[in-house]
């Protein structure tokens, strides 16, 4: 399956589309609590650094189920309520992971500059986790995580793309409809909630290239 296909997938449209309302909700949410709170500081700062990235996180998980097995490009695998009961606490183990790196990327010197490599780095941990958790059902193989050059070449170039078109886009949208809103804070929440689906490809691309090693 390629990744043209694989996005072309009704289930995988489902969860764009379920992970944009999901994220439009909670931009908007956290935009009113932060403005809210804006006078306590240590109120503002939890909800800045704690509530809202996690909340976040929890959205970027839900996709990352939403989209099981059509993420690897699998048209059998185990179902996923299946998946999950196999271990301890896996869920969590999907939110706590996206939450961490959520807040540690950022400090890292080279991709703190890059913030266009964040979500999708948060995606393809999750997923490979989720990954590593099929590959425990299946006979025993070698699975590399780590793209090879070409493909990781194609995937930060995907990132870029992805993460300046929706810049641009909610930028446009944002100016179109400053007239009634804050442009800045519009501009933050409608990139907030179109970010997944112009990088949805990156993530897909790496579940795909996971995929292909069962076969």
């Amino acid at each position: 399956m390629t990744t043209l296909e694989a996005l072309a997938s009704p289930n995988l449209l489902l969860a764009i589309m379920a992970y944009m309302l999901v994220s439009l909700l909670v931009e908007w949410l956290g935009w009113r609590l932060l403005d809210r709170v804006s006078d306590i500081a240590s109120t503002l700062w939890l909800a800045e650094h704690l509530l809202i990235p996690a909340a976040r996180a929890l959205a970027l998980v839900a996709f990352i189920l939403f989209a099981y097995p059509i993420l690897f490009g699998l048209a059998e695998a185990p179902k996923l309520a299946e998946l999950l009961a196999a271990g301890r606490g896996r869920i969590t183990s999907l939110v706590n992971l996206s939450f961490v790196l959520s807040l540690l990327l950022p400090l890292l010197p080279v991709i703190g500059r890059l913030p266009a490599l964040v979500l999708p780095i948060q995606g393809m941990a999750a997923a490979s986790l989720l990954f590593h958790w099929l590959v425990a059902t299946q006979p025993s193989q070698w699975i590399e995580y780590w793209p090879n050059w070409p493909a990781l070449g194609t995937l930060l170039a995907m990132a870029f793309v992805g993460y300046a078109l929706a810049r641009r886009l909610s930028e446009i949208i944002a100016t179109t409809l400053q007239k009634h809103y804050e442009k800045a804070g519009l501009e933050t929440l409608i990139y907030r909630s179109i970010i997944l689906a112009l990088q949805a490809p990156v993530i897909l691309f790496y579940g795909l290239s996971l995929g292909r090693q069962l076969h």
